[in-house]
């Protein structure tokens, strides 16, 4: 077990629709599905597809570097399965060259966290499976 304060789930390997995103993760990728006719970006994505008539989703890696949008600390468990290090921080991330959907995901705690902070996605190896986290980008 990782010392690294994220919250420990699995994918929701039911849901079928968002295989690739996943998928994407264990490949150290962000992909996320866009409409193949306007381009738009949606996510999560659903079972109705795109708004666009005759459209389907295109799922395509995108840019692992981003802004905090929000965020907040987490101080007990609350999801099922094992607990992981308390307290944890999960952000909103607003990928670069994405435009609307913001992706939930943890966030490394430390100083650097504040709204605005420039983050980067790094991908660790945890319980078996591949997560995906952001550290606070000190490059930027």
């Amino acid at each position: 077990m990782s010392d690294l304060a994220v919250p420990l789930f699995d994918p929701p390997d039911t849901i079928e629709i968002a295989r690739p995103f996943w998928e994407g993760i264990d490949a150290h990728e962000i992909r996320l599905c866009r409409c193949s006719e306007c381009g738009r970006w949606q996510w999560y994505p659903d079972e109705t597809g795109p708004d666009c008539a005759g459209a389907s989703y295109e799922w395509v890696a995108v840019a692992t570097t981003g802004e905090l949008h929000t965020y907040t600390r987490v101080h007990r468990q609350f999801l099922p399965g094992p607990a992981g290090p308390l307290p944890f921080v999960v952000g909103f991330v607003c990928l670069d060259h994405v435009e609307g959907p913001r992706l939930v995901a943890p966030v490394i705690d430390g100083p650097g966290v504040t709204v605005g902070a420039r983050v980067r996605a790094r991908f660790v190896e945890l319980a078996g499976r591949t997560r995906l986290v952001f550290d606070i980008d000190g490059t930027a």
